[in-house]
């Protein structure tokens, strides 16, 4: 290593010790905050414990954003032309009001992504620092203003290609200490709104939407955490791929779903055949299941028979079906849904019975009564008109004689992709999820009165008070109380005497202006305790919780990043729609990709059916993943009208092979790719699951060897891919093209293509 080198690393290391000096005294601060909170709680009040659940969360986040340093937490460093010098990392650190290290997402920070040699922003040299851990191991330069480095000195050549050769991983790795100007402008885009980020395999649109994530986050933590960003991804296995890249950059505060997980209690990971997943992702399947809630549950009795003065009173054969139209008609009118049609239905069937009744002496109200409080009237309408679950009505449809509205044989080839499975496919989650709309939830049981006698007890613990509360407690002295809490805001100090009600309401008075309220006056009230208190009287009522404020209401999402979207069907869509409802979104994907047979054509279609109009798009327009010669052969196949991407990565192999024996010759590509990285066999679905059995046992053996599905590939990348008879990938599924250009660019170094059928016609030389 030159002297130069040496020297410029020690110096940066010097840097690097001082930081992790001041982590491990923001990690004592942090443990001390949360030994204070449990001093706190332990000294007495009640609202010690509330100060301590305080603290300990306050604590508990530090310490998670001090240790999530994954890679290196310095990783950065820029000089500028006014002789400023920033150290760029994972997270700010401060030492007094010195900042030793800038958040790589702060205003500050944009300009080691942003700045070029054309547009400098003010830099001279943008310094990649590369860490193991707290160890600088390496540096490399970028001069952006070569007439302003005097004496700076100058190493390394091409941070981002090094960190591109790199091996990849089980795990998608965060880049941000790579990203790109064209990527940054995306990362940074406004929340509002929708912003569209499209760009081909290798671009980092994946990237980019996580480090998207993390940038709302920091930019406006209080509106955007505890779990208000919803990130969704095609499938459990990319999800788990990405799964580290948020915690790395220090954000646990996001909900990352597959879209087989979007429906509570339901986890799928199996994908539909096309032409099922046609028939399930259209729009038409909504009349489908909207039919559906309506029909008589197939344990529903078929018979109701009891006796009245004398009489026998039967419904059966087509009264029961007569009735339940008539129900669904009231209904329908009312827009009361099924769940909530019992006593409607009950209704029903009185009046069906009552027109049985022979004898105009009897009393229609006195019969409703009677017959109504029945036991075996009561058994038979639960019975008849049970609460309904999604998952049950959804497995009604075994029957194709249930499917109304979509021809024999689509009901049939519907009813078959039910008989026979125990579990839910990635297709069924959105109809799951209309069900659970269509079928609505079950009436609340009105609230008996609390009986006198429970009025006149003593009851014991605290309850939330419904404005502010001024009161003396018997140890506390002075305690002020604010809406929605059972424990005090403010203690008053013992200058206040516990007689000295003015003084009190006075120093009162100043708590609550704090909090944005202005007090003209007092009446008498209530604390939590039940203590006599004082109510202020405020210039300016309090403000009502709007329907929206309630976290019961809806899905709480205030943002819904959405990848790999152009494989989303319209009932895909709908049921993220419904999430994203009051949200702004990120939408990710690549046209090129899509390969759902309901796939929209063009953006603005596919924003349709997500209910959103007004979007800001921005393009990737640079692959950095896939090296040039594998991109420009799997750009053969991608569809009329869409252009390549521009890969900036040279070098990387391809070798494409006609075989007679694909098990044997599998075997060999996969021995023959370098240690120490990842290898995917790549095959159409059945042939897959051929290769993963007991025949090649010997391949699944080898270490850092995986196979894969071609329906699961999307989003993943390996060092090394063997793809197997692209022929068989091409005749699976209706946009066969598209799947093959997805697995040809999985690869980001060498790419091995065995066939012995002949290759797509686009693929022949």
């Amino acid at each position: 290593m030159s002297d130069a080198r040496t020297q410029e690393i020690a110096a940066e290391q010097r840097v690097v010790d001082r930081v992790y000096a001041r982590l491990d005294v923001m990690r004592e601060q942090a443990s001390a905050l949360a030994e204070e909170g449990n001093k706190r709680a332990a000294a007495g009040p009640v609202a010690g414990l509330v100060e301590r659940d305080a603290m300990a969360h306050r604590a508990a986040t530090q310490l998670r954003a001090l240790d999530a340093e994954a890679e290196g937490l310095v990783f950065g460093r820029l000089d500028f032309d006014d002789g400023e010098t920033y150290r760029i990392g994972r997270l700010g650190v401060r030492d007094g009001v010195e900042p030793l290290l800038v958040d790589w997402r702060a205003p500050a920070a944009a300009p080691f992504y942003r700045a070029t040699p054309g547009a400098p922003l003010g830099v001279v040299r943008r310094r990649v620092i590369i860490c193991r851990g707290p160890q600088v191991v390496d540096l490399d330069d970028d001069v952006l203003s070569p007439d302003a480095a005097g004496e700076l000195r100058l190493l390394g050549e091409g941070a981002l290609l090094a960190a591109l050769r790199r091996s990849r991983g089980p795990r998608m790795r965060d880049i941000v200490t790579t990203i790109q100007r064209e990527q940054d402008e995306a990362i940074r885009a406004p929340a509002r709104g929708v912003t569209l980020i499209t760009g081909g395999p290798g671009t980092g649109k994946t990237q980019v939407a996580l480090h998207r994530a993390a940038y709302l986050l920091y930019t406006d933590r209080g509106r955007f955490t505890d779990g208000r960003i919803l990130v969704v991804g095609p499938s459990t296995v990319f999800t788990t791929y990405i799964s580290r890249v948020l915690p790395s950059l220090g954000e646990e505060s996001v909900h990352l779903r597959a879209l087989g997980e979007l429906v509570d209690g339901v986890t799928a990971t199996r994908r539909d055949g096309a032409e099922v997943a046609r028939i399930k992702g259209d729009e038409r399947i909504r009349d489908v299941l909207t039919e559906l809630t309506w029909q008589t549950p197939p344990t529903a009795p078929d018979r109701l028979r009891l006796v009245y003065a004398g009489q026998v009173l039967t419904l059966d054969g087509a009264d029961l079906p007569a009735a339940r139209r008539r129900v669904r008609t009231r209904c329908e009118a009312t827009g009361t849904m099924p769940n909530a049609a019992r006593s409607t239905a009950a209704a029903i069937l009185l009046d069906a019975l009552w027109s049985r009744v022979d004898g105009r002496h009897l009393d229609r109200e006195l019969f409703a009564e009677e017959v109504g409080d029945r036991g075996e009237f009561r058994r038979f309408l639960l019975a008849w008109w049970p609460v309904l679950t999604p998952t049950a009505v959804l497995s009604w449809l075994t029957d194709p004689a249930r499917v109304v509205g979509l021809g024999d044989r689509a009901a049939e080839v519907l009813a078959a992709s039910y008989r026979g499975r125990t579990d839910w496919s990635v297709d069924d989650v959105p109809l799951l999820d209309e069900l659970t709309g269509l079928l609505g939830e079950p009436p609340v049981a009105p609230r008996a009165p609390e009986p006198e006698w429970r009025l006149r007890e003593l009851t014991t613990g605290t309850r939330d008070v419904q404005t502010f509360v001024l009161s003396c407690g018997l140890r506390e002295g002075w305690e002020l109380y604010a809406p929605g809490l059972p424990t005090p805001i403010a203690l008053a100090g013992p200058a206040i005497d516990n007689d000295a009600t003015v003084a009190a309401q006075r120093w009162a008075e100043a708590v609550i202006l704090r909090e944005g309220h202005r007090v003209v006056g007092w009446t008498d009230g209530f604390d939590p305790h039940g203590e006599e208190g004082y109510v202020p009287v405020l210039a300016e009522p309090l403000p009502v919780a709007e329907p929206d404020d309630d976290p019961s209401i809806g899905d709480p999402y205030l943002h819904v990043i959405l990848d790999e979207a152009q494989d989303l069907s319209p009932m895909e869509c709908r049921m993220i729609a419904r999430r994203a409802e009051y949200a702004s979104m990120t939408v990710v994907g690549d046209l090129g990709q899509a390969t759902h047979p309901l796939a929209a054509d063009s953006w603005p279609v596919l924003l349709g059916r997500l209910a959103k109009r007004e979007v800001r798009t921005l393009e990737l327009h640079t692959g950095y993943r896939v090296p040039q010669v594998i991109a420009e052969y799997a750009a053969r196949v991608l569809a009329p009208g869409i252009a390549p991407t521009r890969s900036y990565r040279p070098g990387g192999t391809l070798a494409v092979r006609q075989v007679d024996d694909l098990h044997a010759a599998v075997r060999v590509a996969a021995r023959q790719a370098p240690r120490e990285t990842t290898v995917a066999v790549i095959a159409a679905d059945d042939a897959a699951d051929e290769l993963a059995g007991d025949e090649l046992a010997g391949l699944v053996d080898v270490p850092g060897v995986v196979v894969v599905p071609a329906s699961l590939c999307k989003g993943l990348e390996y060092d090394h891919v063997v793809v197997v008879e692209p022929a068989d990938i091409v005749a699976a599924e209706p946009r066969g093209l598209n799947r093959l250009y997805v697995v040809l660019t999985r690869a980001v170094a060498g790419l091995v293509v065995l066939h012995r059928k002949a290759l797509p016609a686009v693929l022949r030389d």
